[in-house]
């Protein structure tokens, strides 16, 4: 072979070589880099990126993907971001909210539902919602709405009033179903336990004022007719009947006392005026009526005014004062039986701090009790606990202790009843005291009457 021959076999090679290198380095390798981003990128690695280099056709392609996964990033950061915000508006959110995909597998559960269901919020995710939700009125309302997709029209929406019991307590919600675009489901449960809780207040309170009405109406009837046909002729039976008319005529007006006192205390415009007042003068009025009413009674009653532990003055707003303590006297004398005992106590607390004490009022008796189950109830309004708490002492309005509780409200305290059946009632109220910088505000000029 020829030298010239050798010299073009080695320029040839070269070329071959410098072909393979520029295609290598310019073209094979960065789209290599280009294909693992796109790799990277379809396997949810939005934060990976590639250098640009090459030929310019393969450098555009590099820094494309790169914008195309900076903004997907981006866009991701984002989503995160509102739905991070979307799950805390949730769980801020006092209803229940359950959703489920078009399987029927939870994709959302906030706090309140999780509390309600018992579960973790995360450990039920992806789970089948008729597999996490045990109770059958929810499972029917989600069931209602999914076989509803199969009616002509289709059903949207389901709703219903569902209860469920959740530790001794039954609570009502007002349930919706709702289908959405993408055949996903949504449940919001809200709850309405107050709102039916005070439809039926209202309802047995008109039941009960009704009843209490219609008694002594009855009787002063039943009176009056037989008063007209005998009020000549038999002395004995006209004065049965005019006392039977007199006691129940008194008892419509102690019933209609209750009831403007009750509508005071519970008034929202009732502004309580608390001014510097002696306990002495708080304590003698109280003493002078419900003395009366005790030695008729044949009860001991004693007004701790004279006790040294009893504070020589309080701050208290007078009428709600004796409407609270006349009230539970009352009732104490009523239910304890002649020869018992009822006492009224009142100490002070020391304020700790700036804050100011309280005045507690504590009034206990040796009557006849009230047994376990009706304690929570009786200061519900008209409720009775039954006819033989009465006694010789008759029926009462049943408005008292619904007075008292009201009462206490209004002036920010706190009221405790204790019972035990044939042994007696203990009725604890906390009267909250200005601190001892506040300056004493002045007595009223003129106070009602205690009714």
């Amino acid at each position: 072979m020829q030298f010239h021959d050798l010299v073009l076999l080695a320029v040839l090679a070269a070329g071959v070589l410098l072909v393979w290198l520029i295609q290598r380095y310019r073209w094979k390798l960065p789209l290599r880099h280009a294909e693992r981003l796109a790799w990277r990128l379809s396997g949810g690695d939005f934060a990976a990126r590639t250098q640009p280099r090459g030929a310019s056709p393969v450098r555009d392609m590099g820094n494309h993907l790169n914008l195309l996964a900076a903004e997907v990033q981006k866009q991701l950061s984002d989503l995160h971001q509102q739905r991070g915000g979307l799950r805390a508006l949730m769980d801020t959110m006092p209803d229940p909210i359950l959703a489920a995909d078009a399987h029927g597998r939870i994709v959302l559960l906030n706090a309140p539902a999780a509390r309600l269901l018992s579960v973790s919020p995360a450990a039920v995710l992806n789970e089948k919602l008729v597999n996490v939700v045990n109770d059958e009125q929810v499972v029917e309302l989600y069931e209602a709405l999914v076989d509803g997709a199969g009616a002509s029209p289709p059903v949207d929406a389901v709703q219903r009033e569902i209860r469920l019991t959740r530790d001794g307590q039954r609570l009502t919600y007002q349930a919706v179903a709702r289908r959405m675009v993408s055949g996903s489901s949504l449940l919001v449960l809200r709850d309405v336990s107050a709102l039916a809780g005070a439809v039926q207040m209202k309802t047995d309170f008109v039941a009960n004022a009704s009843h209490e009405l219609r008694t002594p109406m009855a009787a002063i009837k039943a009176a009056f007719e037989t008063l007209r046909e005998v009020y000549r002729d038999d002395p004995a039976q006209t004065e049965r009947c005019m006392s039977v008319i007199d006691s129940q005529i008194r008892r419509l007006e102690e019933m209609l006392r209750d009831l403007m006192d009750l509508s005071r205390v519970e008034s929202p415009e009732l502004k309580p005026r608390v001014a510097a007042i002696k306990t002495s003068d708080l304590l003698s009025p109280l003493k002078s009526t419900m003395g009366t009413l005790a030695r008729q009674k044949g009860v001991e009653l004693r007004i701790g005014d004279d006790d040294p532990a009893t504070p020589a003055e309080v701050f208290m707003d007078t009428r709600l004062f004796n409407l609270v303590v006349k009230n539970l006297l009352e009732n104490s004398i009523k239910f304890t039986p002649g020869g018992g005992k009822v006492t009224l106590s009142i100490r002070q607390s020391t304020p700790v701090g700036p804050a100011g004490g309280v005045v507690t009022v504590v009034v206990a008796d040796t009557g006849i009790g009230i047994a376990r189950e009706h304690i929570d109830r009786v200061f519900e309004r008209f409720y009775q606990v039954d006819s033989a708490r009465s006694g010789s002492a008759g029926r009462g309005s049943g408005l008292g202790l619904a007075i008292v509780k009201h009462a206490m409200l209004a002036l920010d305290g706190t009221v405790k009843l204790e019972s035990t059946v044939g042994v007696g009632t203990t009725v604890t109220c906390q009267f909250p005291q200005p601190a001892a910088s506040a300056p004493a505000a002045s007595p009223p000029a003129a106070r009602p009457a205690v009714a």
